[in-house]
C-alpha cells in the first residue's frame, strides 16, 4: 500500500507521515527531503536559483519514482498535488490523505516556523494571511480530491491508522 500525505505548508505532513510509516511498519520519504539529498540544494535554493516551474518538475519526477514502492508513506510538498497532474497520479496508485487546517492554525504555525519556505519568504502577518487564504482557495480544489480528509487540528494517529 502506498500512503501520501498532502496538504498546505505547515499543515504537519511530515510529522504525520512518520508517525503513520512508524505505526504501520512502512517506509517514510519525505518528497522535499529526497529532493534536496538528491541537488544538494534546499527547496528554498532551489526556487532562488532556478524558478518554481523547474522545482514542480523535479517534484513530479521525484513523485514517479516512488509510486513503485510498496508499503511506503510519502509526504508531499504543499503544492505537490496542484501541479502536473500529481494529484490524479496518487489517486490511481495509493491513499490520498488531506490534513485540513484553517487560515489561522496556519498562519500560528507558519509564523513559529524554523524552516526558511520559498513562497512565503519576507511576508508580514497580513501578507502571510492573504497568501494563505488566497493560495488555499486555488489548492482546494486538488486537496479535495484525496480519498481522506482529516481535520488536522482534531485527530488522533490511532483513529487516523483504523480508517487505512
Amino acid at each position: 500500500m502506498r500512503i501520501f500525505i498532502i496538504g498546505f505548508m505547515g499543515s504537519g505532513k511530515t510529522t504525520i507521515a512518520k508517525k503513520i510509516a512508524n505505526k504501520l511498519s512502512y517506509k517514510f520519504v519525505d518528497i522535499d527531503k529526497l529532493i534536496e539529498d538528491k541537488y544538494r540544494k534546499t527547496i528554498f535554493e532551489i526556487f532562488r536559483d532556478k524558478d518554481e516551474k523547474y522545482f514542480r518538475n523535479i517534484e513530479k519526477e521525484t513523485l514517479e519514482s516512488l509510486i513503485t514502492d510498496d508499503n511506503i508513506v510519502i509526504a508531499t510538498g504543499g503544492g505537490c498535488p496542484c501541479f502536473n497532474n500529481n494529484m490524479s497520479l496518487m489517486n490511481k496508485t495509493g491513499i490520498t490523505i488531506y490534513l485540513k487546517l484553517k487560515t489561522g492554525f496556519l498562519i500560528n504555525r507558519l509564523i513559529n516556523s524554523k524552516v526558511k519556505r520559498p513562497l512565503i519568504e519576507g511576508k508580514s502577518k497580513e501578507e502571510l494571511k492573504d497568501f494563505i487564504e488566497k493560495t488555499l482557495s486555488e489548492r482546494e480544489i486538488y486537496y479535495n480530491q484525496a480519498k481522506i480528509i482529516i481535520d488536522a487540528e482534531n485527530f488522533k494517529i490511532s483513529e487516523l491508522i483504523e480508517k487505512l
